[in-house]
């Protein structure tokens, strides 16, 4: 089990919490898959550039439609 896991098991006063336990799992671990694929979008924009014959002045910067998470 990750660290990350194990932080997931307990609420705030540092005590199991079963119940909760699995739903902030699953909220991690689409986090991830969006994060995943928000890295994943930049690198392929990128690479589409370089073989147009383009290349980037500034950053890319884009936001997740339904969680308002920025990335760069």
């Amino acid at each position: 089990m990750r660290n990350s896991d194990k932080e997931l098991e307990c609420n705030g006063s540092g005590y199991r919490d079963p119940t909760a336990s699995p739903v902030l799992q699953a909220i991690y671990k689409r986090e991830m898959e969006i994060d995943y694929q928000a890295m994943r979008l930049i690198g392929l924009i990128k690479d589409l550039l370089r073989i147009c014959d383009f290349e980037l002045i500034e950053r890319v910067q884009i936001r997740h439609k339904h969680t308002r998470r920025e990335y760069k």
